[in-house]
């Protein structure tokens, strides 16, 4: 019966996005650097689970780190295996940004990206088999900076959870950043240290953060000396006051570079 009326599950106390994370499925169906948006040669890799009964699968977007300024999907290639190897209705969309550019603002030019994304998935949510108002989004590193931001800042009601590893969360604090990442927050930002703070202000998940905000997944390794677990334990207050859900996870024996293990073991929570 529950096949046959999603509401019905609700009334059997079953979460509906359980029940689509949870429906059986044969293998994947493999698409591999497919352009999206309007910047040549910007791709993203699908990996879309084949359900034995044809449900729509949940979504998870993945955003790479590297500072803002480098990086590449091919990076998490280890999560996205493993999280294939749980055999969930979930459909994994590992995406490149824009690392670089001659803008003063490479970070809205990111969330641009993220937004071509969304807009892709929701256009080919039928062609694709896929659920198009229940995205979670995934960051590690400067990725989860950007899946932050965003999801704090769109108005849109899509953005069903966020989970940030290793992410900063603060820029104005650059005590708390390594001196590596401060001449990045710059490039990012167009605005340098020294000078007025407001535009830190503007691109911090701290500040952006609102009762309105999506459920948020926060997870720092214990030994991270590129970006202080400060940073998560400052927004995770803020979203305990804001009473928004959200869980903050200081991993032992993780550095900055969260191991493909955990990292897929917090992005499966963000369906439970």
């Amino acid at each position: 019966m529950c096949v046959l009326a999603i509401s019905g599950c609700e009334k059997l106390g079953i979460e509906p996005d359980r029940f689509y994370f949870d429906s059986p499925i044969k293998g994947y169906n493999e698409k591999m650097d497919v352009e999206f948006g309007k910047v040549r040669n910007l791709t993203l890799d699908l990996h879309l689970p084949v359900a034995e009964d044809s449900t729509p699968a949940e979504v998870v977007i993945l955003l790479h780190g590297g500072g803002w300024v480098s990086g590449d999907k091919s990076f998490l290639k280890p999560t996205v295996d493993i999280l294939k190897n749980e055999r969930k209705n979930l459909a994994i969309v590992n995406m490149n940004y824009r690392v670089a550019s001659s803008s003063n603002n490479l970070l809205e030019l990111q969330l641009e990206d993220l937004q071509s994304v969304i807009t892709f998935l929701t256009v080919n949510a039928e062609k694709y088999n896929i659920r198009k108002n229940r995205f979670r989004l995934t960051g590690f590193s400067a990725g989860g900076h950007i899946a932050l931001t965003y999801a704090y800042k769109s108005t849109e009601t899509n953005i069903q959870a966020v989970v940030a590893a290793s992410a900063p969360t603060e820029l104005s604090l650059r005590a708390w950043l390594d001196k590596t990442l401060w001449s990045k927050v710059e490039l990012l930002t167009g605005n340098a240290y020294g000078g007025p703070i407001d535009i830190f202000k503007d691109d911090s998940p701290f500040y952006l953060a609102s009762a309105r905000s999506p459920r948020t997944i926060l997870v720092y390794g214990e030994s991270d000396e590129l970006v202080s677990p400060r940073q998560g334990q400052l927004l995770a207050d803020k979203l305990r006051l804001l009473r928004v859900p959200y869980a903050f996870y200081l991993e032992p024996g993780e550095t900055h570079e969260l191991s493909p293990r955990k990292a897929a073991e917090h992005i499966m929570e963000a369906f439970q």
